[in-house]
């Protein structure tokens, strides 16, 4: 039975260690939403031009460091 609940258990602690990144990613996603309006993010991100392409490369670069 301990060979079952051991899988689960390390999914557990890897869920736990995980989930702070996961309430801070929650909170400045919910700061972005309610300080920049989607408009003003469609229209430096949005239309498919090259340019909005190489500001979301830009934006998303810091975001695994």
């Amino acid at each position: 039975m301990t060979l079952f609940l051991i899988p689960f258990a390390k999914a557990w602690h890897v869920l736990e260690a995980a989930s702070i990144y996961v309430i801070f990613g929650l909170l400045v996603s919910g700061f972005l939403r309610v300080f920049l309006s989607p408009n003003a993010v469609a229209n430096h991100l949005g239309g498919g031009k090259i340019r909005s392409v190489f500001k979301a490369a830009l934006l998303g670069i810091p975001l695994p460091l």
